[in-house]
């Protein structure tokens, strides 16, 4: 038995966009110092299925004629793909690539994988990659699946959603803007969007990029004295995000200037959560709106005057009535549109479309309540990094637990060697210590 859900329009904008660029997967990754038991690591990806019905999702079959795309969600028999392979000597680039720019076929599987690196974690443990596809989940959504299937790895009871996954699709259904103003504000912000056709965003210099498809990956924790001072030492107004905000657009100004490459405006693509504060961190699903900041150079004469205007930005673009008028914009087509036109809402509404383009993106879970974790006392380190492509060839996912902020930078191997990629990300994380001196 299966039940069937509709696809949200946000699900159906990134299916299209997805079906453009490279594949829209999140990359979420766990450090360990476990052998992982591979058997049980694939019961317990079956009980987060049984927790987060999205999680053991396929996608209806559906031809060009069709109206809408829609889930179909059994009640049993998960059939996730649970791999390993031997680390040991092996290119872990070359593993992480074979995981996640894998495309998924959401008709045939669930959009989730999850491969074991046998000695590539810590001090001679395993290294757990999961591959979520963004169509089904953002990066609270993947974080819900981690977190479950660890709690169900380790014998325990997962965590309970405090909303159950269908009164969390009826959310999407009742946003809905408090007053036309905020509808029209919103429909000025996507005229704006609309002027990077003409005023294209700055493209960050490429520097030992190669014609290899696939992406590379770099890391960076701020110790927990950085992380005290930019969590403690901010001007009112000013959130962390705003400060890791400017400190990535002040990183690719210079990062340009000493490669000799201009940075007039740059725009730095940032997910919203739509999720309700009382279950911000809840529920698996794909419930994030995608927006932009920018700055140009005015902006950018110090750190701070850069924060500043991105917390001017920022403040407008979480307010809940912005998002629910942006939502109800993607769903003005009238309702018997077939999906083969829909396929142009990338390029109509708000999104990484075909001239739509950002510089960048950074994705900030913020502070994480619970981290997932394999074994209670295991040494244990994870990632996550939002996906990169054509339009927007760097991609950064922010995550702070444990008193420390964590960067997981992900971009396309035509952007950057490694050696560059380095770098850039040292310089990222100079600005961060620059912004909060």
């Amino acid at each position: 038995m299966s039940t069937t859900v509709p696809f949200s329009m946000i699900e159906e904008s990134v299916h299209h966009i997805e079906h453009e660029f490279q594949p829209w997967n999140i990359q979420a990754e766990l450090e360990t110092t476990v052998t992982v038991d591979v058997d049980r690591l694939g019961e317990a990806a079956a009980t987060a299925c049984a927790v987060h019905p999205i999680a053991g999702a396929r996608k209806r079959p559906s031809d060009l004629s069709d109206t809408r795309f829609e889930w179909s969600i059994p009640d049993d028999e998960y059939a996730v793909e649970v791999g390993e392979i031997n680390g040991e000597g092996r290119d872990l680039e070359e593993i992480q690539n074979q995981l996640y720019y894998r495309r998924f076929d959401l008709t045939e599987q669930p959009p989730f994988r999850l491969l074991v690196v046998r000695g590539a974690g810590i001090d001679g443990g395993d290294r757990l990659l999961v591959s979520m596809n963004h169509v089904a989940a953002d990066g609270v959504g993947t974080l819900r699946i981690a977190q479950a299937i660890c709690e169900a790895y380790r014998g325990d009871e997962p965590m309970q959603d405090s909303v159950s996954f269908q009164e969390s699709r009826t959310m999407l259904d009742d946003l809905r803007p408090k007053s036309l103003d905020d509808g029209l504000n919103v429909v000025d912000s996507a005229t704006r969007h609309l002027q990077n056709v003409v005023d294209s965003p700055t493209r960050i210099a490429k520097v030992g990029g190669t014609d290899e498809d696939g992406w590379r990956f770099s890391r960076r924790k701020l110790d927990a004295d950085l992380t005290a001072r930019l969590i403690g030492d901010r001007p009112d107004g000013v959130s962390v995000n705003d400060v890791l905000q400017a400190a990535l657009h002040m990183a690719i100004e210079e990062w340009n200037a000493d490669h000799g490459k201009s940075a007039r405006k740059i725009s730095v693509m940032m997910p919203v959560n739509l999720r309700p504060d009382d279950w911000f961190y809840q529920v698996a699903g794909m419930y994030s709106m995608f927006e932009s900041v920018e700055t140009r150079s005015r902006d950018r004469t110090d750190h701070m005057t850069a924060a500043r205007e991105i917390g001017e930005q920022t403040e407008e673009l979480t307010e809940r009535d912005r998002a629910a008028a942006l939502y109800k914009m993607l769903e003005m087509l009238p309702p018997g549109t077939p999906v083969e036109l829909k396929r142009q809402l990338p390029r109509l509404l708000r999104g990484p479309g075909r001239r739509l383009l950002d510089t960048a993106m950074l994705s900030n879970l913020g502070r994480i309540p619970a981290m997932p974790s394999l074994e209670p006392d295991a040494e244990e380190r994870p990632w996550f990094s939002p996906p990169a492509w054509r339009g927007t060839p760097v991609a950064i996912g922010v995550a702070t637990f444990q008193g420390e902020v964590n960067l997981s930078f992900r971009y396309l191997r035509s952007q950057f060697s490694q050696q560059a990629g380095e770098e850039f990300a040292d310089y990222v994380v100079d600005h961060v210590e620059q912004a909060i001196e």
